[in-house]
């Protein structure tokens, strides 16, 4: 569902521990409109938002790339709008390599997060004296890669939970596990637009502060969540149907067994 972007003039690339990355443009646009609402804070703190998420991307798929290294397969890395992608150079065979390949990305977010945490908590350097600028930094690398990590495990199709889902669904259902698993995947969905909406609503004053309930570190829903499950779901329940159309339609049986 999620394709690699084509190549363009305008694309950044280097490299990372030996593994070839690609920035394309649109990345770089997709994230300013994610983050216009910093700019009210000042352009110093929006350069700091495209920094943060640039690296948490990157060290996500840096996961990615080093669990294929692990099972014997070459990878390079895209950046796009709103994702990223680890691109292996041939499949990885296994359903338990497939899922600790899904399962690398956010984790790899979650040891940043931790190394945020674990040096402010030991040198302090982002205390309550510390300029905006550094507590801003400070507060988003840890969110970022928490709360992205936590919704990227949501067994929802294409994230790296929905992944998980489709092979420990293959294990216990066979044949039938991917359709298993996209039932799950489009009801999971529809269930994150319903909250994204209801967050967005509360947010706007039409709910009962429901939103200022949740702890800190549980993210709260938002109009452009509701549209990226939105539209995972729909992803979903087209691959639904093409599944239960080539199922009632293609017949391999042998002309005396029908």
């Amino acid at each position: 569902m999620l394709v690699e972007p084509e190549r363009t003039a305008y694309d950044l690339r280097f490299r990372v521990l030996r593994f070839p990355v690609r920035v394309h443009p649109w990345f770089w646009i997709g994230t300013a409109l994610m983050g216009s609402r910093v700019l009210d804070a000042g352009p110093e703190f929006f350069l700091a938002w495209i920094a943060v998420v640039f690296v948490a991307l990157l060290v996500h798929e840096l996961g990615h790339a080093l669990a294929f290294r692990w099972y014997g397969s070459g990878a390079h890395i895209v950046l796009f709008a709103f994702y990223g992608l680890a691109i292996p150079t041939h499949e990885v065979f296994g359903r338990g390599r497939r899922i600790t390949i899904s399962l690398a990305g956010p984790f790899a977010g979650f040891l940043l997060c931790g190394l945020v945490y674990g040096s402010n908590a030991i040198l302090g350097w982002a205390g309550d004296d510390a300029p905006p600028l550094v507590w801003y930094l400070y507060r988003a690398l840890f969110l970022v890669n928490l709360l992205w990590g936590l919704m990227n495990l949501l067994p929802v199709f294409p994230l790296d939970g929905g992944h998980v889902s489709r092979e420990v669904c293959g294990w216990f259902w066979g044949t039938r596990g991917k359709r298993v698993s996209l039932r799950l995947s489009f009801g999971c969905a529809l269930l994150m637009v319903a909250y994204s909406l209801f967050c967005a609503m509360d947010a706007r004053g039409a709910g009962a502060g429901f939103t200022t309930q949740l702890p800190w570190w549980f993210p709260p829903g938002t109009v452009f969540t509701a549209i990226l499950f939105g539209y995972f779901a729909y992803q979903n329940y087209q691959e639904l149907g093409r599944i239960t159309w080539g199922d009632t339609h293609w017949d391999d049986r042998l002309p005396w067994e029908r």
